[in-house]
């Protein structure tokens, strides 16, 4: 098994030699002190340590807290919190940080051992739980692009429309700046929004628009077949109600619950105008594709009606300034 190896960052050069001889007493590795968080931050690349013993106080131009929030964030070791003491407003700065544990100076050779053992385990622990959720998400990934793939055999678009979606939908979501979970919620929707077309006869899938009397209402209940389908799996982000409602309007005419604006969700709404921008650059029985600014022309035309403005905003800038392009 290999041995765990420690840096320590203090800068009272008599502490951190008593932590690095503790530490080689117990058996851990080399151990590598430093002074500062910035030199810290310079060695990290180099020695690439299996946990941070972090001093709260130090000189220099960022703190403790400051360089173990960037530790954590930019090469995910964990920092257990070295302090003498602290008043309450950095102690509250250092639980944000999320920190594997807490040393209080002065330390026992018994103290420092429990620490860096939990620490050194609740890391490991938390590292097969992100190895697990990546597993279950590509395996989630590759089912339901397969769910996409049968979907598409008997809908009105060629092989390939929900990647387009997707695509196109997670791009629209990145220019608006939203949070990465929100983004990789609309990835997996864009492949199973329209999974409820299953329960809609084929011939009223070719030209939707002329449908009249029963057969609309058939065809406007095909979110709520979808819905009732994905709402008995258990996923992270709301698929199911994303589902539902990505055929109502921001002026509140859509359907199949006449929500508007505000009531729709935000993945909606940019699912929305990326699958009427995909429909429209689609060739049909009925009509010919449309290249893609003119179709993105004709679905700005209905913005803050069909469609968000500010979803609209971000898509034209994507195509018309950033010369955005339909996946093949």
């Amino acid at each position: 098994m290999k041995t765990k190896q420690i840096m320590v960052v203090e800068d009272e050069k008599i502490i951190a030699m008593d932590i690095a001889r503790q530490l080689s007493d117990l058996g851990y590795g080399a151990t590598v002190t430093v002074s500062s968080g910035e030199e810290a931050l310079e060695k990290i690349p180099l020695v690439r340590p299996d946990l941070v013993l972090m001093d709260i106080v130090l000189g220099g131009e960022i703190d403790g807290i400051q360089t173990a929030e960037k530790i954590q964030k930019d090469f995910d070791i964990p920092v257990v919190y070295l302090t003498a003491y602290a008043d309450d407003k950095t102690l509250d700065r250092a639980k944000i940080t999320g920190p594997f544990g807490y040393i209080l100076k002065p330390m026992d050779k018994k103290e420092l051992h429990v620490a860096v053992e939990l620490a050194l385990y609740k890391d490991e622990q938390e590292k097969i739980r992100k190895d697990g959720r990546a597993r279950l998400e590509r395996n989630m990934k590759g089912a339901v692009a397969a769910i996409a793939e049968a979907i598409e055999l008997r809908g009105p678009y060629p092989p390939g429309h929900h990647r387009r979606v997707s695509a196109l939908a997670m791009a629209i979501a990145r220019e608006m700046e939203l949070a990465d979970d929100l983004v990789q919620g609309i990835e997996l929707t864009s492949n199973v929004y329209d999974m409820g077309l299953v329960s809609v006869p084929a011939e009223f899938l070719q030209n939707p628009d002329r449908l009249e009397g029963a057969r609309l209402q058939v065809y406007q209940n095909y979110p709520v077949v979808g819905h009732d389908i994905l709402k008995k799996i258990e996923f992270h982000w709301p698929v199911g109600e994303i589902v539902l409602q990505h055929r109502e309007r921001y002026d509140g005419l859509g359907f199949p619950k006449k929500l508007k604006s505000g009531e729709i969700l935000i993945e909606a709404r940019v699912l929305a105008v990326a699958d009427a921008i995909d429909d429209l650059t689609t060739h049909k029985s009925h009509r010919n594709a449309l290249p893609l600014k003119q179709a993105l022309d004709e679905v700005s035309a209905k913005s803050g009606a069909n469609y968000d403005p500010n979803v609209i905003e971000a898509c034209t800038r994507l195509i018309r300034e950033k010369d955005y392009r339909m996946e093949d």
